[in-house]
């Protein structure tokens, strides 16, 4: 990890610089720098009409003189998520662009991509460029996306689709549009990939439910490879507490019961992390047979 930079004037005076403080959107201070960038992917690429259309952006920004320069500036005072919205969808055109082009163009376009990121990090934006180059998505902790990235390697390496239910759940999560019902449910796909095989091999219709039932009912065949405090192997029971919780915590699931209630960002966003953790922990071996 790299150190942050200060200021000159605090580094002689021995300051230390404190944790930033991300800011919302596109603060002023790098309103040109991302402008430009935007400027030159639009005119470059070709992506002025295709970004208007998915956009559904009135028709007189293409009928304009300069179309590129048009959206490269645009600001809606009424709608301050529509600067952030232009650049995602810049992103996400750019993508679906050189899909299936030759490698050298994807890697031209991935480094625009980085480009873009150092801008928004440097400039202290709560928004990142995201791991496939295709959108914006919010910021994460550093301790949170090293879980996250531990949780994506484990998975791989035991079941195919749990990656990419983990990058789904973490990009409703934390998209410019958040979707906290797709984000949970994301996220319980994510450990049911992996979970469903592991301790429900023959089941025909598996779900965390049903894992959840079966460690609860069988939790003395299985232990932690951690040691609880007398030295020996931990039990599973924050195993069967974590998915629990994950399990009964989507209350949107089903609709018209008395405890049915819309998911919260907060609620979607804790889902997530509780997945990664999950899926990190049943990928790598930390939960065992006796």
């Amino acid at each position: 990890m790299t150190t942050p930079w200060k200021r000159l004037t605090d580094r002689l005076a021995g300051k230390t610089e404190p944790e930033p403080l991300w800011a919302e959107g596109v603060p002023d201070h790098i309103d040109v720098p991302v402008s430009e960038w935007l400027y030159e992917m639009l005119r470059g690429y070709d992506m002025a009409a295709p970004v208007a259309i998915r956009l559904k952006l009135p028709s007189r920004i293409l009928r304009s003189r300069d179309p590129c320069s048009e959206l490269a500036t645009l600001d809606d005072r009424m709608n301050p998520m529509l600067r952030l919205e232009v650049i995602d969808a810049t992103l996400g055109c750019l993508q679906q662009a050189v899909r299936g082009a030759a490698w050298h163009q994807r890697d031209a376009v991935a480094s625009y991509a980085r480009q873009l990121d150092g801008i928004l990090r440097e400039g202290d934006s709560v928004f990142t460029v995201s791991e496939d180059c295709s959108g914006l998505e919010r910021r994460m902790d550093e301790t949170l996306h090293a879980t996250y990235d531990k949780a994506m390697e484990a998975g791989a390496a035991k079941a195919q689709t749990a990656p990419e239910h983990l990058r789904a759940a973490f990009t409703e999560a934390y998209g410019i549009n958040p979707d906290p019902s797709a984000a949970y449910s994301r996220a319980i796909k994510a450990v049911e990939a992996v979970a469903n095989p592991l301790f429900l091999p023959n089941a025909p219709e598996p779900t965390l439910g049903k894992v959840r039932s079966h460690l609860e009912q069988g939790g003395h065949k299985y232990e932690m490879v951690i040691a609880d405090k007398t030295g020996a192997p931990a039990s599973i029971d924050a195993v069967v507490a974590m998915v629990s919780l994950l399990w009964h915590g989507q209350r949107d699931r089903h609709e018209g019961g008395p405890t049915s209630a819309p998911l919260t960002q907060e609620a979607a966003e804790t889902a997530v992390h509780t997945a990664a953790i999950l899926v990190h922990w049943i990928s790598n071996g930390s939960i065992r047979k006796k």
